[in-house]
């Protein structure tokens, strides 16, 4: 099994410098405290955490346009990469809903 950071770095095309180091630092550092090496609906709900975090990253500093908007761009990008390991999962419909509920909540 692959850790997050690993599998974060494989996918193409390759994320730039500063974005990469930005999803590493995010998918270490999720609310569910999941350990970074993880596989199928774990890396589903790493990732989704990871994006919820920075969503709500991006909301509480509201009116600070520039540092919110690439709070808000991390947050789309670690969503973006979730709905892509959704893909992977065994029952990619199930994970999708996982995303969409830790999303919304």
């Amino acid at each position: 099994m692959r850790t997050l950071g690993d599998w974060l770095c494989a996918r193409a095309p390759a994320q730039p410098e500063k974005l990469r180091e930005l999803l590493r630092e995010r998918s270490r550092a999720t609310r569910s405290g999941r350990a970074p090496e993880v596989g199928g609906f774990d890396r589903v709900d790493a990732l989704a955490d990871a994006g919820r975090d920075g969503l709500e990253h991006a909301l509480a500093r509201v009116g600070r346009v520039r540092e919110s908007a690439f709070k808000l761009l991390e947050a789309d990008a670690l969503f973006t990469f979730a709905c892509e390991a959704a893909l992977e999962a065994e029952d990619p419909r199930a994970a999708i809903r996982r995303i969409l509920t830790v999303a919304g909540s």
